[in-house]
């Protein structure tokens, strides 16, 4: 008999309650489960404020102005009404980031392995999980200092995060999980 590490017993455990739960769909519960993005090494941290997101920032570099940062999304949730102002890149790791406008109309769905960059600026909306949890790295090149604005459900300016804040936010968050380097 093969022994199991604990997170490769968790993994099989998890996948075979979602193939019972799913039934007729078992291996496809199988298989979703499966190709979950393991994140049991991932900090998550939040802003108050802000519901249904979690983030854990990677980098910030203050020479090129650029922040690294991973997203997760809750499923079937949106979070706050928001506008980006930095150029900035995409790639879904995990499940499908949902965009809509400011009165709620879906208007994108970008799938796992998706990649997307889009200028910054751009009209308000909100963003969440689809089905599942979303994971997404996001890319944020500073050209004027500010990175999202938050806005209030008639547009107003709650809040912004810049590149001083996102530095604080990452010298505030738990040492991230380094590389094993054999030797």
């Amino acid at each position: 008999m093969t022994k199991l590490t604990r997170r490769e017993g968790l993994a099989t455990i998890g996948t075979t309650v979602a193939a019972v739960a799913m039934g007729a769909n078992a291996s496809r519960a199988a298989s979703q489960a499966a190709a979950a993005f393991d994140q049991s090494n991932v900090k998550w941290n939040t802003v108050e404020g802000i519901d249904h997101l979690w983030y854990h920032i990677l980098n910030v570099d203050k020479t090129l102005n650029v922040v690294d940062v991973l997203f997760k999304f809750a499923a079937n949730e949106r979070i706050a009404l928001h506008r980006h102002h930095a150029d900035y890149s995409t790639f879904i790791i995990q499940g499908e980031l949902r965009l809509y406008d400011a009165d709620g109309t879906l208007t994108e769905i970008r799938p796992t392995a998706s990649f997307v960059q889009k200028p910054g600026g751009g009209a308000p909306h909100t963003e969440g999980g689809g089905d599942v949890d979303c994971i997404a790295w996001f890319s944020n090149k500073v050209t004027n200092g500010l990175i999202y604005e938050i806005l209030g459900p008639n547009g107003e300016t709650l809040g912004t995060l810049g590149l001083p804040e996102f530095e604080a936010l990452m010298q505030a968050q738990e040492e991230p999980v380094q590389p094993i380097v054999p030797g």
